[in-house]
C-alpha cells in the first residue's frame, strides 16, 4: 500500500490543489505544505521498511509483444533513498516557493506534486514499460513549471529541456519495444534473459539506445547542452529538485536497467567510466569560470554526477554503497545550495556573482546557512559528501591508479570553485542593494538547516544509508561460477572470473532480484527453463555452501 500511495497520492494531491483558490495563496500554501510533510514522512517510512514489492497486476498488451505489461512496483535500498530525495526536496521547494511564485502558488504546487509522482514512479517501477512511462512523464510538469515561473529566457530553457530529454529517450522506446517482442514480459528478469539470447551486435545497438536516454538525463558530456540554461532559468526551488532528485534518474537507470540486463565487456565499462571522469573534470572547470551563481551550481552538479557515473562503471565490490551515499549527499547538498541561491537572487534581484557579496553582514542567518552549505559541498571529513566521494575514489582505485588520480583532481577543482563561490556571495562588500523584506524566512531557514544537519548525521554514520542495500558478506560460489562460465562459453565469450560473478550477483541483488530470481536467471543463461532450472541452480548453491 505504501508504494501505491507514494506513486498515486501526489497526483491526487495535484487534483486537490486544483480545487483551491487561485487568489488565496496563503491557504493554498498551507494545504500544499501539509501534504508535502505527509509525503516526506511516507518516504522516511519507506526507507525504514526496507525492501517492499507489490503484486504485479496485468495492465495492457503492446501489439507485437509476447507478454503483458504489469503495474508492478518494488522498493530496495537505492530506490527508497531516491524517493526520499524526491519527497524531501519537493517539500522544501513548496516552502521556499511562497516568496517567489507571485503569479500563482496554486499552479506551482500542482506542477510540483505532478513531478513528485512521476519521479516516485520512475524510482519504484519494476516493469520496464511502467518505468519508461514515468521516466518520460517527468519532463512534462518540469517543462511547464520552467515556462511558467522561470527567468527571462524561460521559454527557450523549457523548449531546450523538453527537446533534449524527449529526443534522447526516443531510441530507448524503440529498443524496449524490440526486446519485448522476444521477452516473456516486461519485468526486469525477463528482459535480462531475452537480451542474453540475442546476437552480440544486436545487444550492443540496444545498449546504445538505453545508454543515450540515461546519458542525456544525468547529464553526461557531450549530452549536457540542456542543463546550464535549464537550471539557471528555472525557479530556484525547481532547480533544486531537478539537480537533487530528477537527475538521479539517469544514474539510477545505469544501475538498475543497464548493469543487470546488458552484458558489458571491460572495454565498454572502461569507456563509460572515462566518460564519467571526463564529465567530472569538464563540469568542475566550467564551474570554476562561471559568473552566474545558478550556472556554477549546474556545472558543479554535472561534475559530481559524472563522478557518480564513473563510480558505477568501476564495477568495484564497494561500488553500490559508495555511489548511493554520494547520490544522497549530492542530492541534499546541491538542493540546499540552489534553495539558498534562490534566496540570494530574490534579495539582490540578480544571480551574477560580481553583483552580490556582503550577505554575511547584512543577513547573518543566510550567511551562516550559505557558508555551512558551501563547506559541506567541499566534502570535508565528517560530512556525507566526504564519505561518498572518498568511497568512490576507493572504488575507482580498483580500476587503476590513474582513474583515482583524475577523480582526486576533480575534488581539488571543486574546492577551488566552491571557495570562490562562498567568497563572492557572502563576504566582501555588498555590490547592490538588498531587499530585506525578501530575506530568509523562519520556515525556510529551518528546513534548510535540517538538510544540512542530515549531511552531518549521514557523514558521521553513513550506515544509515549504505546498510539499506542489505549487502551481505559474500563467499565464492563454485557452482554459480561454473554455471555462468558455461553460459559464457556457449556464447563464444571468455569465462567470467569469480570477481565478475560476485559483482553481477551484487548488482542483481541491489536491483531488487530475490534469491530465487537470481538463481533462475543464472540457470536460464545456461539454457535451462522453468522451475526445474531454478531448483537445480538453488540446489547447486546449497551443495556448494554445505561443502564449505
Amino acid at each position: 500500500m505504501l508504494l501505491h500511495l507514494l506513486v498515486i497520492a501526489p497526483f491526487v494531491a495535484a487534483i486537490l490543489m486544483v480545487m483551491t483558490s487561485k487568489e488565496d495563496s496563503k491557504s493554498s500554501s498551507r494545504l500544499a505544505i501539509l501534504m508535502g510533510i505527509i509525503f516526506a514522512a511516507m518516504s522516511v517510512a519507506l526507507v525504514a521498511n526496507g525492501s517492499i514489492t507489490t503484486e504485479p497486476v496485468e495492465w495492457f498488451h503492446i501489439p507485437g509483444c509476447k507478454g503483458p505489461v504489469y503495474y508492478y512496483l518494488t522498493s530496495h535500498g537505492l530506490a527508497s533513498w531516491m524517493v526520499f530525495l524526491s519527497c524531501g526536496l519537493s517539500l522544501v521547494a513548496l516552502i521556499s516557493a511562497r516568496k517567489i511564485t507571485c503569479r500563482s502558488y496554486r499552479n506551482f504546487a500542482i506542477g510540483i506534486f505532478s513531478l513528485m509522482g512521476a519521479m516516485n514512479g520512475t524510482f519504484l517501477a519494476a516493469d520496464a514499460v511502467l518505468f519508461f512511462f514515468f521516466f518520460e512523464a517527468m519532463v512534462i510538469p518540469a517543462a511547464i513549471l520552467i515556462a511558467g515561473y522561470g527567468g527571462k529566457d524561460r521559454m527557450k530553457a523549457a523548449m531546450t529541456f523538453a527537446i533534449y530529454t524527449l529526443v534522447g529517450s526516443a531510441p530507448m522506446m524503440v529498443a524496449l519495444w524490440y526486446i519485448l517482442t522476444v521477452a516473456e514480459n516486461s519485468t526486469l528478469i525477463s528482459l535480462a534473459v531475452a537480451v542474453q539470447s540475442l546476437p552480440e551486435g544486436t545487444q550492443f545497438k540496444l545498449l546504445l539506445c538505453f545508454l543515450l536516454a540515461f546519458l542525456v538525463k544525468t547529464p553526461i558530456f557531450p549530452f549536457h547542452g540542456w542543463q546550464a540554461i535549464t537550471y539557471a532559468e528555472a525557479p530556484a526551488p525547481l532547480s533544486a529538485i531537478l539537480t537533487g532528485a530528477m537527475s538521479k534518474a539517469g544514474v539510477f537507470g545505469f544501475i538498475v536497467w543497464i548493469l543487470p540486463i546488458f552484458p558489458l565487456s571491460m572495454d565498454r565499462v572502461a569507456c563509460l567510466m572515462w566518460l564519467g571522469l571526463f564529465t567530472a573534470v569538464y563540469g568542475a572547470l566550467m564551474a570554476l569560470r562561471a559568473t552566474d551563481g545558478k550556472k556554477l551550481l549546474a556545472f558543479s552538479s554535472m561534475g559530481h554526477l559524472g563522478l557518480a557515473v564513473a563510480g558505477v562503471f568501476s564495477l568495484s565490490e564497494a561500488m553500490l554503497p559508495a555511489v548511493l551515499v554520494l547520490l544522497v549527499a549530492h542530492g541534499i547538498s546541491a538542493g540546499a545550495q540552489f534553495f539558498l541561491m534562490g534566496i540570494a537572487e530574490r534579495m539582490a534581484g540578480t544571480r551574477e556573482l560580481d553583483k552580490l557579496g556582503g550577505l554575511s553582514s547584512t543577513n547573518p542567518v543566510f550567511g551562516t546557512l550559505f557558508g555551512f552549505a558551501g563547506v559541506m559541498a567541499l566534502a570535508v571529513p565528517g560530512t556525507a559528501g566526504f564519505v561518498g566521494e572518498f568511497s568512490v575514489l576507493l572504488a575507482l582505485w580498483d580500476m587503476g591508479p590513474l582513474p583515482a588520480l583524475v577523480a582526486g583532481f576533480t575534488l581539488i577543482l571543486s574546492a577551488a570553485y566552491m571557495l570562490r563561490f562562498i567568497q563572492k556571495v557572502i563576504f566582501g562588500k555588498a555590490s547592490s542593494e538588498y531587499d530585506n523584506e525578501r530575506r530568509t524566512t523562519l520556515l525556510e531557514g529551518t528546513s534548510i538547516g535540517v538538510m544540512l544537519l542530515l549531511l552531518l548525521v549521514f557523514g558521521f554514520h553513513p550506515a544509515f544509508v549504505s546498510d539499506s542495500l542489505n549487502e551481505t558478506e559474500s563467499t565464492e560460489d563454485p557452482a554459480a561460477v561454473q554455471v555462468l562460465n558455461d553460459a559464457a562459453l556457449n556464447n563464444g565469450e571468455a569465462p567470467m572470473t569469480a570477481e565478475e560473478i560476485h559483482q553481477l550477483d551484487s548488482t542483481l541483488a541491489a536491483a531488487g532480484f530475490k534469491d530465487d530470481e537470481r538463481a533462475s536467471i543464472i540457470a536460464q543463461m545456461k539454457g535451462e527453463n522453468g522451475s526445474e532450472a531454478a531448483a537445480k541452480s538453488e540446489n547447486s548453491v546449497k551443495e556448494a555452501s554445505d561443502a564449505e
